[in-house]
């Protein structure tokens, strides 16, 4: 909504949790993965070529498992 996180080393994973990106309840339905997969708008990063095509299963698999900051 016109509000773009902090995703800097530091802040990217207060910012994901603290601005609901990450829903551990229901891990695919999680703006992050929906994003990652271009269900939410056009997949990030643009275009996809830059996006090893494990990288959405692995961030939903994070998710699933909790999201931890590890």
């Amino acid at each position: 909504g016109g509000h773009v996180p902090d995703l800097s080393a530091e802040n990217a994973y207060n910012n994901l949790v603290k601005g609901n990106y990450i829903n551990t309840a229901s891990p695919a339905s999680s703006a992050l993965y929906l994003w990652l997969t271009g269900k939410k708008s056009e997949a990030m990063p643009l275009g996809g070529s830059n996006n090893p095509s494990n990288v959405n299963a692995l961030v939903l698999a994070w998710i699933t498992q909790g999201a931890k900051n590890n």
